[in-house]
């Protein structure tokens, strides 16, 4: 019998409208790979919903009501039980990629794709992966965190955000797809963009940046026990951007470059691959993630660690599915390796002693 799967999609945070695209292919993929996909949308307001995500527009749906069940099920739809085998979790930024969302499908007893609990609000934080890859011998780029919106808080931040240098990166804390991220050139800049970045975060990170950086990214896959790593891609921002931000993401089909593999030596790329399996494994991701690095353009060999993406896109704009399918694993053999490492893992928790005996 085919398993059935859940695709939750769409959520609360500034990164809905991706999440709504992500799931489009997602759907699509793995009802091509055999299972029966259930899609759930989680609008910004408003109940959970059954619904094509082709059909969402600006939040928009009439489809069923879905509502979790500890009893009758995992979810009811409409009143009536509605029992899933798997949830593939789509919703990138808050409540979906750092921990909140998974911590709910953990009460469920749910099998789900992706990182468990802890590893997901580590891997959103990007103040707290750097700090890990850091203790792992990953090389980074030094930053100035604000925890306060109080004058006196943000004062004392950009003081000493100055000492950086620059270009300067201003960055939320927890929130992904460059959503609230300026590039700064000149200091009288940076109140401005400490400002706009807090609109969509309570933390703020004010890192130094590698001027005209080179943008290199690679795809893992696996457990925290046995991952591997993609071919490195390199991302070249096309006119009017500086860097990889949010419209050459998704509103500009003309915005960027995606060279894969990237045109880096060997051994670099080697490097590479190694240092994504390490801070995979040093979270304690599951399943998937994209680690992106930042290159000195005049020095290929010094690179740092910038982030790492645990609900990485699934959009036909995003990096994750190309870099595997040009390492041989295309999206529709993908998403059913994901789904099958999600019941992997399930399996493998099964065994574990839940009472003192």
């Amino acid at each position: 019998m085919n398993k059935k799967i859940g695709v939750i999609f769409g959520g609360k945070s500034a990164e809905h409208e991706v999440s709504v695209e992500s799931a489009k292919g997602m759907v699509q993929n793995l009802c091509l790979a055999g299972y029966k996909v259930t899609p759930i949308y989680i609008p910004q307001r408003g109940a959970w919903r059954k619904a094509d995500p082709e059909t969402v527009s600006g939040g928009r749906v009439t489809g069923g009501k879905i509502e979790p069940s500890l009893e009758k099920g995992n979810f009811m739809l409409d009143g009536k039980p509605l029992k899933l085998d798997a949830v593939f979790p789509l919703i990138h930024g808050s409540t979906g990629e750092d921990g909140i969302l998974q911590g709910f499908l953990e009460l469920l007893g749910l099998p789900y794709v992706g990182s468990g609990v802890l590893a997901s609000a580590a891997g959103m934080d990007k103040v707290l992966s750097k700090d890990i890859a850091l203790k792992r011998g990953l090389p980074i780029l030094p930053h100035v965190e604000i925890s306060g919106r109080d004058k006196r808080s943000v004062d004392a931040g950009i003081k000493a955000a100055r000492r950086l240098g620059l270009p300067l990166f201003v960055k939320p804390v927890q929130l992904g797809s460059s959503v609230g991220v300026t590039k700064v050139k000149a200091f009288k800049d940076l109140a401005a963009a400490v400002a706009f970045a807090f609109r969509f975060d309570s933390r703020v990170m004010i890192e130094r940046g590698v001027d005209r950086a080179r943008e290199i990214v690679c795809g893992v896959l696996g457990s925290a026990l046995a991952a591997g790593s993609s071919v490195p891609g390199e991302v070249r921002p096309k006119g009017q951007h500086e860097f990889f931000d949010y419209e050459a993401k998704y509103l500009d089909n003309n915005g960027m470059d995606f060279m894969v593999p990237a045109p880096i030596s060997a051994g670099t790329a080697l490097k590479m691959r190694e240092f994504s399996v390490e801070i995979f494994k040093a979270i304690g991701c599951h399943g998937m993630a994209r680690v992106d690095f930042l290159v000195n353009p005049k020095k290929e060999s010094e690179f740092y660690f910038c982030e790492i993406n645990t609900i990485p896109g699934f959009t036909s704009h995003s990096l994750y599915p190309v870099l595997w399918k040009n390492t041989g694993l295309n999206p529709v053999k993908l998403s059913d390796r994901l789904v099958k490492l999600a019941f992997d893992r399930q399996r493998a928790r099964c065994g574990l002693k839940t009472i003192r005996k």
